[in-house]
């Protein structure tokens, strides 16, 4: 499939990267690839093992299945794409076939994180947020869609994602070609990431 775009959005999490992937998607006609979606099964231990596991670093991600469905997509070939259950913290049994786009956005912690994925970028995008406001909207969005409690995202804020947001995401900042601000006005952002997207080549309507 020739003339496909890749667009990459990485950033912490609450940053507000899935907002402006979706909205970029929308406007694009797009289909956006969630890197939350390649955790790796874990089937085999029980939920309480499961529930020590620090999702918040690289290596919890299936990273060379993603590489591999994006390469499939950008050759013009459907992937059935993986589906997390964050309430289980493990993939459910099924997935999701997704057909090949013109432009793919590839949204997550990790999107900038893997070099063999950044190359198969056109342009990146870092979405860059405060810490406060990450764990506002980390807080509420774990409590409304996946089933936790203030405690526990507490914890793992304070014990696992912070730590890993400043040792693993926020370096790959060194990888984007435009950075923008979760936490400003949103139409300004959404404008400034149309720009540059624009910009780094034709955009597909």
């Amino acid at each position: 499939m020739s003339g496909v775009r890749v667009i990459g959005i990485g950033g912490g999490t609450g940053s507000g990267k899935s907002t402006i992937a979706d909205a970029l998607a929308q406007h694009l006609g797009a289909v956006v690839v969630r890197v939350d979606d390649y955790y790796h099964p874990l089937d085999h231990m029980t939920f309480e093992e499961r529930e020590k596991v620090n999702f918040d670093a690289p290596c919890s991600i299936d990273h060379e299945l993603l590489h591999t469905h994006l390469k499939q997509l950008i050759a013009g070939e459907p992937v059935d794409r993986p589906s997390y259950d964050f309430s289980r913290h493990t993939r459910f049994v099924f997935g999701e076939q997704v057909a090949p786009h013109p432009v793919i956005i590839v949204e997550g912690l990790f999107a900038l994180h893997w070099p063999e994925i950044n190359q198969l970028y056109q342009t990146s995008i870092f979405v860059e947020a405060p810490r406060d406001v990450r764990f506002a909207r980390r807080l509420q969005r774990d409590i409304e869609q996946r089933g936790r409690d203030a405690a526990e995202v507490t914890f793992r804020f304070n014990s696992h994602v912070n730590p890993m947001h400043d040792l693993h995401v926020q370096p790959t900042i060194h990888h984007a070609d435009l950075v923008v601000y979760g936490d400003h006005d949103f139409d300004a952002t959404f404008e400034s990431a149309m720009s540059h997207v624009a910009a780094s080549g034709p955009v597909v309507r």
